[in-house]
């Protein structure tokens, strides 16, 4: 397992802080002094703020009331006193992890168990959750609709380069070396090269097989309303006509999509396009060896 700890410890407190708005988060950057930063969460649903403060490596952080009271003191505006409580406090530092393999036979790995990431930005969160959507309808498929189960070596295939490269930016983002943006949303994250993935047509469109299915409405129907549960989707769109494929594919039909063009696309239980096509051929093929409809 790659394995790598931020040298510069930190400060996570909960307290109490009179004289400082709940609207806003309040960050003080580092000064010249050499300390690290202080940032002052408002905790929803509470009168506490959660506090964030990093420091040079080989400091110990002091955790008591008047520990913190001295670095809000020394970094921002406000008081020792205006800390009025100390509600919860810790020591962390931050982690970077990630496991060799995600599967071992009949064990697999996800989420914090497969990789950790800085908190910086909630990345590791979001990974977490897609894996365990891309892991759940592979296990769903194999186990109750006898699908192959050479299905389940996908999901390492797919998952742990997007852990790989998530780890990398949470790291970048974390020092201050990267900012939040496009990258850090993950809606631009896909499967292209996976062996799960058919594209049949010669000139592509803007959505390729690989891409995650973008929202839109066709003929009525919202296209994330249809997605949403564990079956396939198939979007026939202009002009092309859905074949019959079995009671767990959704079939919509419609004109050509802005998003989409025209062709047959059809999308996967995790909201990813699997096999696009100008005409039915081998999507059938597709389905009986990967989702069993």
């Amino acid at each position: 397992m790659y394995k790598r700890q931020d040298p510069h410890p930190a400060l996570v407190a909960d307290v109490r802080i009179s004289g400082l708005d709940r609207d806003n988060w309040h960050i003080f950057p580092p000064g010249g002094d050499g300390d690290g930063y202080l940032a002052i969460c408002p905790l929803a649903g509470t009168e506490d703020f959660q506090l964030v403060a990093q420091f040079p490596d080989g400091t110990a952080p002091d955790l008591s009331l008047e520990g913190i009271r001295k670095v809000v003191a020394a970094r921002s505006h406000l008081a020792p006193e205006a800390v009025t409580e100390l509600r919860w406090a810790s020591d962390f530092r931050p982690r970077a992890a990630l496991a060799d393999r995600f599967r071992s036979g009949r064990v697999f790995l996800a989420g914090d168990a497969a990789h950790v990431h800085s908190p910086a930005g909630g990345q590791g969160l979001n990974t977490s959750v897609q894996d365990a959507y891309n892991l759940g309808w592979k296990l769903g498929a194999v186990l109750r609709d006898g699908t192959e189960a050479a299905l389940l070596d996908s999901y390492e295939e797919e998952r742990r380069p997007v852990a790989a490269d998530m780890l990398g930016l949470s790291t970048s983002v974390h020092r201050g070396e990267t900012r939040r943006g496009e990258a850090t949303r993950q809606l631009g994250l896909g499967y292209r090269t996976s062996s799960l993935t058919r594209e049949t047509r010669t000139d592509p469109g803007p959505v390729r097989a690989g891409d995650r299915a973008p929202d839109g409405t066709v003929d009525g129907t919202r296209l994330f309303d249809a997605f949403r549960g564990p079956h396939w989707t198939l979007l026939a769109l202009g002009g092309a006509r859905p074949p019959a494929l079995g009671e767990r594919v959704r079939a919509v039909h419609g004109p050509a999509h802005g998003a989409y063009g025209a062709g047959l696309f059809l999308v996967r239980p995790d909201g990813y396009v699997g096999w696009a096509g100008d005409s039915p051929t081998g999507l059938a093929e597709y389905l009986a060896r990967f989702g069993r409809p």
